[in-house]
């Protein structure tokens, strides 16, 4: 009888601590278990708990993979050092290359079903809307986006503006005589003394396919055929080589130059202005999220701070404009912001780059080579 008893004692002691522990439990929220889930599952989460399941869920993934074209110590590292400070428990991983390239993996590893990145930050956002590969996404930061910034169905989001327009060296070209617009590049007074790259992306063809979409197919020939009689030197170097040669005095007018890099220079007391023909030439760097993400709550969770104030001000802080209409960019960027300054702004995406690329690379080796 006593063995009973001591038995029977240790069975009501066991239930009287579990039943302890349930009133425990009932007072406190018990975390929804993770469910496998696909970027369709999480990209449109409209849920009171929506940021609790988004980081759930990215602390079961652990990591996120991020296809991008911008500058690695620029803006890819300050990103991915901002982003793990925000969430220290995901690891976030990124690969860098040019637009083009990007959307050529992207496209090769999702037919081979391999896919290993989640995001897209590039210049690609309509290309790769239109291969089936990418997920819609909804965000409570978008509301603060205007809806130009923005692809159809939520399929792309616009991270930057990158604008493009004159150059030319203050020691050699008074401010009051740079060209201001395209029109005045004709000006004889120029001849033989510009210059402008050839690179594919944001050289000479980029500049010939904006001007093509500026004026039209028959006034675009009209004004390049007389652009050429201006001897202008190319140069097989980035646009940012090309800028430095018009700071050493090389060349008096560099065409098709990035503003931001003149901002930076003129921030750094190099002798370089710029000017903004007016509509300016400009290019938007877009954020994607993948259908065959392996890592969907985290890839929702960069989404949503890359599109962020906090996100953007990372942009900003890297001589980058940022997209958010709320967050501005630095001091010595707002003198070439086109819409501060009554301009209008001519965007072109790879896309239409890519489309357009060998009747513009035709033309610039029939006119200017």
């Amino acid at each position: 009888m006593a063995h009973r008893r001591s038995i029977t004692a240790r069975w009501q002691a066991i239930a009287i601590a579990a039943m302890a522990s349930m009133a425990t439990l009932a007072g406190s929220v018990v975390p929804r278990p993770v469910e496998a889930a696909t970027a369709a599952d999480v990209a449109r989460l409209d849920t009171p708990d929506r940021q609790q399941r988004l980081e759930q869920g990215a602390r079961a993934e652990g990591q996120v993979v991020l296809y991008t074209s911008l500058v690695v110590q620029q803006a890819a590292e300050p990103i991915q050092a901002a982003f793990e400070r925000k969430y220290p428990f995901v690891k976030l991983e990124f690969f860098r290359a040019n637009s083009a390239h990007i959307v050529q993996r992207v496209l090769a590893e999702n037919r081979a079903g391999a896919n290993r990145s989640d995001i897209v930050i590039a210049g690609a956002g309509p290309a790769l809307a239109r291969t089936g590969f990418v997920q819609p996404f909804a965000s409570p930061v978008l509301a603060a986006y205007p809806k130009d910034h923005l692809g159809p169905d939520g399929s792309y989001a616009a991270t930057r503006f990158s604008y493009q327009g004159i150059g030319y060296n203050t020691r050699l070209v008074k401010p009051d005589e740079a060209p201001q617009t395209y029109q005045d590049l004709l000006d004889s007074r120029w001849r033989g003394k510009m210059v402008w790259s050839n690179s594919q992306e944001t050289g000479a063809p980029f500049f010939i396919t904006q001007i093509r979409q500026i004026m039209g197919e028959d006034k675009a020939h009209d004004y390049l055929t007389a652009l050429s009689r201006q001897n202008i030197a190319t140069q097989s170097a980035s646009i940012r080589s090309v800028l430095d040669q018009v700071i050493a005095g090389e060349y008096a007018i560099g065409i098709s130059m990035a503003l931001h890099h003149i901002a930076i220079s003129q921030a750094r007391g190099a002798p370089v202005g710029g000017t903004m023909p007016d509509p300016v030439m400009a290019r938007a760097e877009d954020i994607v999220l993948l259908k065959a993400a392996p890592h969907p709550y985290a890839a929702m969770l960069l989404v949503d701070f890359v599109l962020s104030k906090d996100g953007q001000k990372v942009f900003a802080d890297a001589h980058y404009f940022p997209a958010h209409p709320g967050v501005p960019p630095l001091p010595e960027m707002q003198a070439f912001t086109p819409h501060d300054h009554g301009k209008a702004e001519s965007i072109v995406d790879d896309d239409v780059l890519d489309r357009e690329r060998a009747r513009s690379t035709e033309l610039f080796r029939q006119l200017f080579q």
